[in-house]
């Protein structure tokens, strides 16, 4: 009984390092400037997906809401929505996350992951959520999902404030 007690505590023990791990070679990989590791580590499709949606939730909100609240008169507000429409797909289009970018924005921080994380944690059992740098002061929040296929948690969005 003991013996099976600490095995399910030690496979806990386990679960919970294992991002943080992951974290690690993140972090040698940017301090390394090491593409090849990066590129293992980030599903760059979804990564480009999310960012996308993103960017399109954010384009589609600029103008306003399209119910009655809005401060533009709706022949206005409809043209705007058509222009930044079609300035988001360019954008959208134009943005392609690599690891060149993922390199790039990590080591424009000052100092190292590890001094610039200020939230690490699960959200859900296959989702773990990070936070870099302070907020209200351009953070970058990296969210990985663990893949139980391979056994390996990736990096599917990086979202920046």
């Amino acid at each position: 009984m003991r013996y099976l007690i600490g095995l399910i505590f030690f496979a806990i023990v386990a679960y919970v390092v294992w991002p943080y791990f992951h974290l690690y070679q993140l972090a040698e990989a940017i301090a390394t400037h090491n593409k090849e590791a990066i590129e293992e580590l980030v599903d760059f499709e979804q990564v480009n997906q999310v960012h996308k949606e993103n960017l399109k939730w954010k384009i589609d909100n600029t103008v306003g809401p399209s119910e009655g609240n809005s401060f533009l008169p709706d022949s206005v507000r409809e043209q705007a929505q058509t222009l930044m429409g079609a300035v988001g797909n360019m954008a959208a289009d134009a943005t392609q996350i690599d690891a060149l970018w993922i390199l790039k924005r990590l080591r424009k921080m000052e100092g190292s992951i590890w001094e610039n994380l200020t939230f690490a944690f699960f959200e859900s059992f296959t989702r773990f959520t990070i936070r870099l740098g302070q907020l209200g002061r351009d953070p970058i929040h990296i969210q990985m999902n663990l893949n139980w296929q391979d056994g390996y948690w990736r990096i599917t969005a990086v979202y920046e404030c």
